[in-house]
């Protein structure tokens, strides 16, 4: 049985049944459609302005053999030449890359999970730490690829107080897919946290809530946590859970009960606020602000000191707005391209354009971390690359 016959059983095998599921069903097929004929036009047009589709649903029709006028998309490098979209996406069908026929794991698992997750856990860990405490943090890790493997190596040849991974276990963070990429994760000496994302949700967080029992358990059981000490409070955030599953859960929420936790947490507190999220705060050029940052802005009573955020494939430094000293740290092990978005945005301080060298994937810029490190209330920030060099501040 080939991996799409496999896939395609296991989607009908799941939606099949009671008259709710047809008429999902059916929604489902038309959004498949719609997204076949978007990734179709943006081929044959050669452009490289990159278009809001979600791309895990791209081989849905082929999975399911619904392909419309007989037309299946790419799969293979021969039929279609890598390209690099303006926001740095690798447009190909290599792994990784958007028309990767192994996203269709994403679709297949999104599907059996709409109406099965795991079930939100409500007692997160209030942690006390050191005045002086360090944290290496990569966003977008989990691939169990080289890249990432030459990323932990970097971090681990700097060890932190603390390490976290900002979320995404590929392809659709499954037990399997937690058990296989975090394998080398470097640990923190005090200790580490994962936050949950849009693809761990493909599964119900099933495979997330379980690694948490396995490899983080200063989380106890809950996707999101706070650490404090007399300047400091850090959050990290789950804006994976209550996201829009019909949108592929890409878009950041809190949630109510979230909602009123950091109401509670933050209630009186003076210091410093640095939050850690997967969903992004800032559209990718830092010209506007997501609906998740109002909902933060809203809960704290005032803007985070400083955020820090995964789920673009990029690692972008924003010139402060207001308050708030903002990042995307998404670059742990995805390959990307240079982003032309990016060039002369007045909101963007730096971003990543230098080239990894890589024969696998010529195009590909240097993947990275951050590292943070706490002294009073002061912050050092040092963005490095997967090779251990610093890349930002420049010297």
């Amino acid at each position: 049985m080939s991996m799409f016959d496999d896939w395609r059983k296991r989607v009908e095998d799941d939606l099949v049944g009671a008259q709710q599921a047809l008429q999902q069903k059916q929604q489902l097929l038309e959004r498949l459609k719609q997204v076949h004929q978007q990734a179709l036009d943006l081929i044959d047009s050669g452009s490289t302005v990159p278009v809001d589709i979600p791309w895990e649903f791209a081989h849905g029709l082929s999975i399911l053999e619904g392909v419309v006028d007989g037309r299946h998309l790419p799969s293979t490098e021969a039929e279609l030449p890598t390209r690099v979209m303006d926001d740095g996406t690798l447009l190909g069908c290599r792994k990784w890359e958007l028309l990767d026929p192994q996203w269709g794991e994403a679709l297949v698992e999104w599907f059996e999970h709409l109406l099965n997750r795991a079930p939100w856990a409500a007692k997160p860990n209030h942690i006390a730490m050191l005045d002086n405490a360090s944290f290496n943090i990569a966003g977008d890790w989990g691939t169990g690829e080289y890249i990432a493997a030459k990323v932990a190596k970097a971090m681990s040849a700097m060890p932190a107080d603390y390490t976290v991974h900002l979320g995404d276990v590929y392809y659709a963070g499954s037990s399997p897919d937690e058990l296989r990429d975090f394998a080398s994760w470097p640990a923190g000496t005090h200790g580490q946290f994962t936050l949950n994302s849009n693809h761990e949700m493909y599964n119900g967080a099933f495979g997330y809530f379980q690694e948490l029992g396995l490899r983080f358990p200063l989380q106890q059981g809950t996707s999101y946590f706070s650490l404090y000490n007399q300047n400091w409070l850090i959050i990290g955030l789950d804006t994976a859970y209550w996201s829009e599953k019909f949108n592929l859960y890409m878009d950041g929420a809190l949630g109510d009960a979230q909602t009123a936790w950091l109401k509670e947490v933050t209630a009186g507190w003076q210091g410093k606020i640095l939050l850690l999220s997967h969903h992004q705060g800032y559209a990718m050029d830092g010209s506007t602000k997501t609906q998740l940052y109002q909902e933060v802005a809203a809960a704290l009573g005032r803007d985070p000191d400083y955020w820090y955020w995964g789920h673009l494939h990029n690692v972008i430094c924003y010139q402060p707005q207001g308050k708030l000293l903002a990042r995307c740290v998404g670059h742990g092990a995805i390959p990307y391209g240079p982003a032309k978005a990016l060039d002369g945005k007045p909101q963007v301080a730096w971003a990543e354009t230098r080239s990894a060298d890589d024969s696998q994937y010529p195009e590909r810029v240097l993947n990275g971390f951050v590292r943070l490190e706490l002294n009073g209330d002061a912050l050092t920030e040092t963005f490095y690359d997967e090779n251990g060099y610093q890349r930002w501040p420049g010297h």
